[in-house]
């Protein structure tokens, strides 16, 4: 069967949208070729094809990836585009979206089915079923589809998979690897906490699996000797938590006295052993997850504390590891004094280089179904309004006791600082830095150009302030009449799970 696999767009206007490596996308690429099927993959941020270009290879199921946000829009255009060009096509949704809102997607005539959850088997056994011409789908677990009556029926969830080592390798040859800043591999699924802000405890149903360290290793080595990567980011939450594979994995990676480098998620405590490994192992920096510096905020989202983070982050510094912490503000019943406490925990912190964003709750999280409950917000009526709903979120609404200007003047001067301040903690903490441009040029200015290209996205993003260009350039378009909103990257957090 022919099938072709859409990553929608997340532009925003004439602002082309941001890159991700599509591992999602890729795994169910290599489930289906493992199947018999003919694959296609088409990053519509990275390429301008639209369905008209498909016109020679003529699919007969198209699947796209829809998490909440601007992507949703290019999303239905296209469907419609492929329904109208392609007699008999059939369109599938899946990812987060459609996993939180299966009904309201099918409600949408362009709209087949609704894959919920993670979607290899799900959509291999669809693919089944179509190329044999069967319009029995009720034994399909995990799919949502409408019956000959038009009539929406969900079936029963997919039982989880607790071994990712019985996937197929993702299917890389579909896309041309080296065109994307970041590679990935996702190494996990799950999550043993479970933090209020992410969607990880409802899309995987509270159930955790990993890959285990000797297929992580030779998935890098094949990234490593048939792409030429020599930088990958290890994805999902329980690739620093499960200490016992990081550490098979560190030493089977330290055997092997590789030069490829590498990075990965934190988000709780971590002890000296296991720091000096990861570096050791080639780890060179990692996304810290810290969220807040205010411990009663911390308590609210379920995560940790302020002190085990703390020395989290001095043990990463002092192994020359590059801690970004993830920063966020702008929670529920979040005060003045919590956000002041975050700005002067980053201060204790020595400035350190750290990503800023406006809290926005998405589907599927506990903090969402708070907002909900408390009047803070109203579900959106249509796809296309979820589409807008996280610009809008981060740019008209406070869900906060915290005043905006007072928000407004933090992000102001996170932008300001962005660049200067990651230089200044480097020459203090990791000096040793600046001589790898002399002996490790390739890697030195891989950092440089991804210093660049976030400093890029940080000034573009629309969910880091109401009093950005954006928000302004918004509301001057809804006020003038305008048919159609600007549309702008949007990047989604959910802990583990996609961003839109």
């Amino acid at each position: 069967m022919r099938i072709l696999l859409v990553i929608p767009s997340r532009s925003y206007g004439t602002v082309p949208g941001y890159t991700k490596f599509p591992d999602e996308m890729l795994s169910i690429g290599g489930m289906l070729e493992s199947r018999g099927h003919q694959v296609k993959l088409v990053d519509c941020n990275l390429d301008k094809k639209r369905p008209v270009d498909f016109l020679d290879f003529c699919p007969q199921l198209v699947g796209f990836c829809v998490a909440t946000g601007p992507n949703i829009t290019d999303a239905l255009t296209q469907s419609s585009e492929f329904k109208n060009l392609f007699p008999g096509v059939k369109i599938a949704w899946g990812f987060r979206h459609a996993s939180a809102y299966p009904a309201e997607v099918l409600r949408e005539s362009c709209a087949d089915y609704a894959v919920i959850g993670p979607g290899e088997f799900t959509i291999a056994e669809l693919a089944d079923h179509l190329e044999k011409n069967s319009t029995d789908y009720s034994s399909i677990k995990g799919l949502a589809f409408k019956n000959s009556d038009g009539m929406i029926i969900i079936n029963e969830p997919r039982p989880f998979m607790a071994d990712l080592d019985s996937l197929p390798d993702p299917a890389w040859h579909l896309i041309d690897v080296n065109r994307y800043s970041d590679v990935t591999l996702n190494t996990s699924r799950g999550c043993p906490f479970k933090c209020t802000i992410c969607s990880d405890p409802t899309f995987y149903g509270g159930n955790m699996c990993d890959l285990s360290a000797e297929r992580i290793v030779a998935q890098m080595e094949l990234l490593h000797k048939k792409y030429g990567i020599q930088h990958i980011y290890f994805s999902g939450e329980r690739f620093v938590i499960n200490r016992e594979r990081l550490h098979q994995f560190c030493r089977l990676v330290i055997h092997k006295k590789w030069k490829i480098t590498w990075n990965a998620p934190v988000s709780g405590a971590l002890d000296e052993e296991t720091v000096r490994l990861m570096k050791k192992a080639g780890c060179t920096s990692v996304l810290f997850e810290i969220e807040t510096g205010s411990q009663r905020m911390l308590s609210f989202i379920n995560k940790g504390t302020v002190s085990e983070m703390e020395s989290t982050f001095w043990l990463l510094a002092k192994h020359h590891i590059i801690p970004t912490l993830f920063m966020m503000y702008g929670y529920p019943t979040e005060s003045v004094e919590d956000f002041n406490e975050s700005l002067t925990f980053m201060k204790r912190l020595d400035s350190p280089p750290y990503l800023y964003m406006k809290f926005v709750p998405y589907p599927g999280t506990v903090l969402f179904d708070y907002c909900l409950e408390h009047g803070l917000l109203k579900t959106p009526r249509t796809l296309q309004e979820w589409a807008d709903f996280p610009i809008q979120c981060a740019n008209e609404i406070n869900l906060s006791q915290v005043p905006q200007q007072k928000m407004d003047e933090a992000m102001s001067d996170f932008r300001r600082s962005y660049a200067t301040r990651r230089v200044r903690f480097m020459l203090r903490h990791n000096p040793a830095f600046f001589l790898d441009a002399v002996k490790r040029p390739r890697e030195f200015f891989r950092s440089v150009w991804d210093l660049g290209k976030y400093y890029i996205d940080i000034m573009l993003d629309p969910t880091n302030g109401s009093q950005s260009w954006l928000s302004k350039l918004i509301k001057k378009n809804r006020h003038s009449g305008g048919s159609e909103s600007p549309r702008l990257q949007t990047k989604q957090v959910t802990r583990g799970g996609e961003v839109s």
